[in-house]
């Protein structure tokens, strides 16, 4: 990142670090997306980088990728016009104050300068240490022109557990429905990320006190502690886009919530995300841990059947016991230490009486 700076001003121009990187580094959270801001024009990084990376003329940009990193070189400029959410008229600006001015809230305009010296031209942070998300200008003019910044507001208020401006509150009151003008894609990976977080109960009581839903495109009831974001999505009706197999995922876990409860053989069947979602939101936890630490039992022998697969024949607080059985007579020559043998064993004996026998050994 240092190198990166370092690269900009050694040819003459100004270069800094900005916006959300400092705004998480402030927070002490990690951060792989680097904006960094500069007087130099995309010409100038094309001559500076070269290939090293990729222009983007029609937004004065040039981004690199190393690594896990990503960084966004963007020049100093004005945002003049915007279109369906995008700024679609721009000029150069002369100066950093002014091209933070363009930003959508005060928290993202901190500026860090080559030698780590934090600049806070527009007094960012007392908002920071207030914990509270406030517009940078006028609320109203800059969440109509990008109604995407108004999606973007409520994921920060969940996901940092800041506040929201008075402002804000009153734009949300008054235009929730300006919501509808987000492309659903977008909405969808915001929600993915308050989902993925510690905030989601904040924003289903926002959702539900401005009366969001609607403009979402999501309903819901009460939503419980999920292990993921599928978890939560399970819970709510949608026309959000999602891929045929996170359909799947998301049926799967709602399927097993609606009918209050995970068989042994579903335990058997899916993916950790599917279970631990369910029983989750169940409230299942502990029996859940239990069947997982079936798979480390101690076997004397190499039984050739496991315990998942023996969790088909018997509820979860017996696995272990006709386990333990099993290797018993394998041990003593009754049962062949084979799969077939030991599932046939199984499917033609009443296990009632096998789990009586176990209990008088």
């Amino acid at each position: 990142m240092k190198e990166i700076v370092d690269k900009i001003i050694e040819e003459g121009f100004e270069c800094y670090i900005v916006g959300g990187y400092v705004r998480n580094y402030l927070l002490g959270y990690d951060s792989k997306d680097i904006d960094i801001c500069t007087n130099a024009k995309v010409e100038d990084l094309i001559r500076i980088f070269g290939n090293a990376g990729k222009p983007n003329k029609q937004y004065y940009s040039y981004h690199i990728k190393e690594g896990e990193y990503t960084y966004d070189i963007t020049s100093y400029r004005k945002e003049l016009q915007y279109k369906k959410n995008k700024p679609v008229k721009l000029e150069y600006a002369n100066d950093l104050k002014t091209d933070l001015l363009r930003r959508d809230f005060t928290i993202n305009t901190f500026a860090i300068d080559s030698n780590g010296k934090l600049l806070d031209l527009l007094n960012a942070k007392e908002d920071l240490d207030n914990k509270i998300i406030k517009v940078v200008g006028n609320t109203k003019e800059k969440l109509t022109e990008d109604k995407t910044r108004i999606i973007r507001a409520i994921r920060f208020y969940c996901t940092l557990d800041f506040d929201l401006s008075d402002e804000i509150l009153e734009f949300l009151k008054e235009n929730g429905k300006m919501l509808n003008e987000i492309p659903k894609e977008y909405i969808r990976k915001e929600l993915d990320k308050i989902f993925d977080s510690n905030g989601y109960d904040k924003f289903f009581e926002l959702v539900k006190k401005y009366n969001l839903g609607k403009y979402l495109n999501i309903k819901f009831n009460e939503v419980y502690k999920a292990y993921d974001k599928y978890g939560i999505w399970a819970q709510i009706e949608t026309t959000l886009p999602f891929s045929n197999s996170e359909k799947t995922v998301i049926s799967y876990i709602s399927n097993m919530v609606k009918k209050d409860s995970i068989s042994t053989e579903e335990l058997i069947i899916y993916s950790d995300t599917i279970i631990k979602n369910a029983s989750y939101i169940l409230n299942l936890n502990k029996e859940i841990k239990s069947f997982e630490e079936l798979g480390k039992i101690h076997s004397i022998i190499e039984l050739e059947i496991t315990p998942r697969e023996i969790a088909k024949y018997v509820e979860i607080n017996n696995i272990k016991k006709l386990y333990k059985f099993i290797e018993r007579k394998v041990m003593l020559g009754e049962l062949e230490n084979s799969n077939y043998r030991i599932k046939e064993y199984l499917e033609t004996t009443n296990i009632g009486t096998i789990l009586k026998e176990a209990d008088y050994e």
